[in-house]
């Protein structure tokens, strides 16, 4: 019969021994720490997953996650918690611009402004941004070692050779013909690093580059026909990694990305490239030429022709997001409007037919069910009225375009997070369990007027809670 061995006796002499050696009794490891808890109660809770604004909530946050959100009921205060009061207040996920470009490097330094641009997003409540094409690696470091920010994601622009090598040709205007730098050299003095893809070669080593450099997708700027478009957007997928593109990445037109399975396309304008023969977009390759292109056709009665709404059809039978950028126009013809000396230009004449041209595709859109993602083009440079806002773009989804309150503050934030994708994507946008504590308190109800949203009382992100004021006094700052 087998003998049956215990290792008990021998471990408890052990332990005796070591005792009577002077040594120190063995003791189990020390627990990990709870993350302190926070409590939002009393306000009324919009978590955005399209369940019904519930009053007198109780949202409960451990750590930098979301424990629990809901009526109060449902939703027990642990005795330790800390408690905000909400009552009477607003608690909505924290917003996302998913259309930025913030790393603008003037005479290669971004001086303060890069942090102090940050810390005013955030005060606004903007927890999230994905900035659309600067140079990733150095942007994020830079983030990094910020003490306040919203969470920054990244894209790597990418263009086809034309963008880079352009020829030297002049383009023609009303003050005399002006000879340019290829456009990819201008945005290199800004600090930008676009990557050049070339027909026949490897798009796995585009992908491979944006990866390396923390991008966690591809935004295809321009010069890309649309094989192009398809094996990147392929290469993309497989690798995690999503891909938009402006409107018509010239040539490839926006039925084209589209079809290729690009995730989402910006710039409500760049539809005007679907008025146009492949053969005549392929010759539209001179700086200045998508400009006259567009001043050409773009006009309110254009937006309806049946090409632009069979791409746009094609957007929502794919789930292609879109990001019109409408409030970005905005500022641009305000600032043709403002001066003193008119001198008329190709530049101008683009921006008015943009502006009425883009207005009624971004109108378009919504009618034909495409999913609307609220990005500004916001930029992190120049004077701050200049600047386009998320809530210049949410007031104009609102006002120009017909979406509710309630539908622009979902393009403000889940469906944001679709459009960024991902596994970012997938932790932001909405109250619930297990996501990031990415929430703002306001005193006023944006589902009744979106320009509420500017009454901020407390942003919280990552479970920690910030009011406007210190964000913009500078108390935020390293």
């Amino acid at each position: 019969m087998a003998s049956t061995f215990s290792t008990a006796p021998i471990l408890a002499m052990l332990g005796l021994l070591a005792t009577a050696c002077g040594g120190s009794p063995a003791r189990p490891p020390e627990p990990a720490p709870i993350p302190s808890s926070t409590a939002i109660v009393g306000a009324t809770l919009w978590d955005g997953t399209g369940r019904a604004p519930v009053p007198n909530a109780v949202t409960l946050v451990q750590g930098e996650r979301i424990l629990c959100a809901g009526a109060a009921g449902e939703c027990p205060v642990p005795k330790s918690a800390r408690v905000i009061d909400g009552t009477g207040r607003f608690l909505i996920p924290g917003l996302i611009d998913s259309h930025v470009h913030l790393l603008i490097l003037i005479r290669g330094s971004a001086g303060e402004e890069l942090g102090r641009d940050l810390r005013d997003l955030l005060a606004q409540g903007i927890t999230t941004v994905r900035d659309m094409g600067t140079d990733p690696a150095a942007l994020l470091a830079r983030v990094g070692a910020l003490q306040a920010a919203p969470r920054v994601h990244a894209m790597q622009l990418v263009a086809g050779r034309r963008f880079f090598f352009n020829g030297f040709s002049g383009t023609p205007t009303a003050r005399g013909t002006i000879y340019r730098q290829p456009p990819a050299i201008a945005m290199q003095q800004l600090g930008w690093r676009p990557l050049q893809f070339n027909p026949g070669e490897d798009p796995e080593a585009i992908v491979a580059e944006a990866r390396e450099a923390g991008a966690m997708g591809l935004k295809l700027y321009a010069q890309l026909d649309s094989v192009s478009v398809r094996l990147l957007t392929e290469a993309a997928h497989r690798a995690g990694l999503t891909v938009w593109g402006h409107a018509w990445v010239q040539p490839a037109s926006v039925m084209e990305q589209a079809t290729a399975g690009q995730d989402g396309v910006v710039h409500a304008a760049g539809l005007a490239g679907e008025l146009f023969t492949v053969a005549d977009r392929d010759t539209l390759v001179r700086d200045g030429d998508l400009q006259a292109a567009t001043a050409e056709v773009g006009t309110v009665g254009s937006a309806h022709e049946p090409r632009v709404l069979a791409a746009l059809d094609t957007m929502a039978r794919r789930g292609v997001v879109f990001e019109p950028t409408l409030d970005a126009v905005r500022h641009s013809v305000a600032s043709y409007d403002a001066k003193l000396r008119h001198i008329p230009s190709l530049q101008e004449e683009y921006v008015r037919s943009a502006a009425q041209f883009g207005m009624e595709v971004a109108r378009e859109a919504v009618k034909h069910g495409v999913r609307i993602s609220a990005g500004s083009d916001h930029v992190s440079y120049g004077p701050v009225a200049d600047r386009a806002t998320l809530f210049g773009e949410l007031q104009l989804l609102v006002d120009s375009i017909g979406l509710s309150p309630t539908a622009a503050l979902v393009a403000a934030t889940r469906d944001a997070a679709r459009a960024i994708g991902g596994a970012p994507g997938l932790q932001v946008g909405t109250i619930q369990k297990g996501r990031y504590a990415d929430l703002v308190l306001l005193s006023r109800n944006p589902l009744e007027d979106i320009g509420n949203l500017e009454h901020v009382d407390l942003v919280i992100i990552g479970g920690k809670v910030w009011r406007p004021g210190q964000l913009r006094s500078g108390i935020a700052m390293n």
